[in-house]
């Protein structure tokens, strides 16, 4: 079970203003997550996160929430070992730069930057890579509290046929599974830059497990950032006005690595708990409408 508080370092009450009718919601949520012999140790704070994920639809957080469960305790692959020191995971730090930039759009969403710095395919673990994008993205919903929503920015720079030859399609489904139909925030776009001639065969892998809500998301760009935002919220490498990627990656590889070293260690165990054989247990509490509908903005 876990030890540290989650989903939030930093805010173990989060700062979110809610309605009485909200507050109700969590509160409900919340004791039938205690009342699920199978989850693990659940904070109010995450009834509270997948609540505002969801935008106060409790069916659809109590659907968000099973599959966290069950798909961090299907993949170990990649929500196991998540020691940010250790050779697989700092293999993935030498080589990428995974940035959060300090300021928003104007509609408030958070713009996540990710790319290659060694563009090596045989340097190259996929299920190493999504590993340590996972614990990244743990990290930035602990610093940023609940936001209005993310913008991921993925640059394709550097990428070649022989990474897609290190795609290991378990990992990819539980991933593409995870991101869509498990991950507690709210994804506003994913762009792709610098989109390379090979994204005919990545679309090519990846369409099968695209559900039609992410592929809305998706944008595909030859050029960078600067087409779509201002150059206010935008890295120096890209043209923009802030700090160059590598100084914002400096800031986010410390906290990754002593901060919350021990948080994300601890954040393995935040998955469905398995019967042990032999033993009677109670099963999962089907979702239903017992849940106060409301119509929440």
């Amino acid at each position: 079970m876990t030890k540290l508080l989650h989903p939030f370092l930093n805010h173990p009450v989060t700062t979110e203003k809610l309605t009485s009718d909200q507050n109700a919601l969590v509160d409900d949520l919340y004791n039938w997550i205690k009342d699920q012999p199978t989850y693990p140790n659940l904070s109010r704070e995450h009834a509270h996160q997948f609540l505002h994920a969801c935008y106060w639809n409790t069916l659809k957080a109590k659907k968000a929430l099973q599959n966290y469960c069950e798909i961090r305790a299907n993949s170990p692959l990649i929500f196991a070992n998540r020691d940010s020191m250790s050779d697989s995971v700092q293999n993935v730090f030498n080589m990428t730069q995974m940035v959060s930039v300090p300021k928003t759009t104007p509609e408030g969403y958070h713009l996540l930057f990710y790319r290659l710095t060694d563009t090596d395919p045989a340097k190259m673990n996929f299920s190493d890579a999504v590993r340590a994008f996972c614990m990244f993205n743990d990290l930035r919903i602990s610093e940023d509290g609940l936001t209005e929503g993310y913008i991921v920015v993925f640059d394709m720079k550097g990428l070649k046929l022989g990474h897609l030859a290190k795609i290991q399609l378990g990992s990819l489904r539980a991933f593409m599974s995870y991101i869509q139909e498990a991950h507690p925030v709210r994804l506003k776009k994913v762009l792709v830059i610098h989109a390379a001639s090979i994204i005919n065969q990545i679309m090519m892998i990846l369409r099968p497990l695209i559900k039609s809500d992410l592929l809305s998301l998706l944008q595909f760009t030859p050029n960078g950032p600067l087409e779509l935002f201002s150059e206010d919220i935008i890295p120096e490498d890209y043209g923009g006005k802030l700090k160059s990627m590598a100084e914002y990656y400096k800031v986010e590889r410390k906290l990754l690595e002593s901060k919350y070293r021990d948080w994300l260690i601890d954040s393995e165990d935040l998955k469905e708990i398995r019967p042990k054989k032999g033993k009677d247990t109670k099963s999962v509490q089907p979702i239903t409408n017992s849940f106060s509908q409301l119509e929440i903005d």
